[in-house]
């Protein structure tokens, strides 16, 4: 359950159980963000993470499946809510949203349900994509994913999920015979993951993370007319 605005019985906004207008004054945006999705007020270590995490994955050009819809429907005269409702509706399993897959796999290998080994092998015997793994720019590493799992590291976070993280991407290589090195979404989950975040909400960071560089992606379109 999230922490969302509430009015209490004189009409005043409350932000959980704290005055709303008071929160926005003290709180930053992504700290607001933390907090409706988690229901806990972030540590600074988590917050560097979290606000990394939503700059890295504002936009990606105009080439992703959101952006490229976003834009065709700018292009035909749609107003920004339509075109970029239109380009979250594309985000889904493959694009920006993998890390709510993966982090059920996560935790999975992490509770001893499955191994990384027997992970990997069921995924490619079902002819399936391990998701947060691959990408089609980058073949070798994705210098985003990297920087999120660095961060971890730096601000003192356990490695535990970034070490089953790791084991998936080598089992995968020594499995499939090639490199699907973990890809920004991947890294993302790993994070979640080490926040204690259920998985349902991999999806949610990606959509408010992704939003303004949408609108970013339709305000050049219909410059462009």
């Amino acid at each position: 359950m999230a922490k969302t605005i509430i009015h209490d019985e004189a009409g005043n906004a409350k932000f959980g159980h704290e005055d709303h207008l008071q929160v926005a004054q003290n709180r930053s945006f992504t700290s607001l963000i933390f907090e409706l999705l988690s229901e806990k007020v972030p540590s600074d270590s988590e917050l560097k993470v979290f606000e990394l995490i939503l700059n890295l994955s504002i936009d990606h050009g105009p080439d992703t499946p959101s952006a490229v819809e976003v834009i065709r429907e700018a292009k035909e005269g749609e107003d920004i809510s339509e075109a970029v409702a239109e380009g979250i509706e594309e985000i889904n399993d493959t694009h920006g949203g993998a890390q709510e897959k993966l982090m059920e796999e996560l935790y999975k290998v992490d509770s001893e349900q499955v191994t990384a080994n027997s992970l990997v092998t069921e995924y490619l015997k079902e002819g399936k994509r391990l998701p947060g793994y691959g990408h089609r720019i980058y073949k070798d590493t994705d210098p985003r994913a990297q920087l999120i799992l660095q961060t971890l590291k730096e601000n003192g976070f356990s490695d535990e999920f970034i070490k089953i993280a790791s084991s998936l991407e080598s089992e995968l290589e020594a499995q499939k015979g090639a490199k699907l090195p973990l890809n920004i979404d991947g890294a993302i989950a790993v994070a979640l993951c080490t926040f204690g975040w259920d998985s349902k909400l991999g999806k949610a960071v990606f959509i408010i993370a992704r939003t303004p560089g949408l609108c970013g992606q339709y305000l050049n379109a219909i410059d462009k007319k």
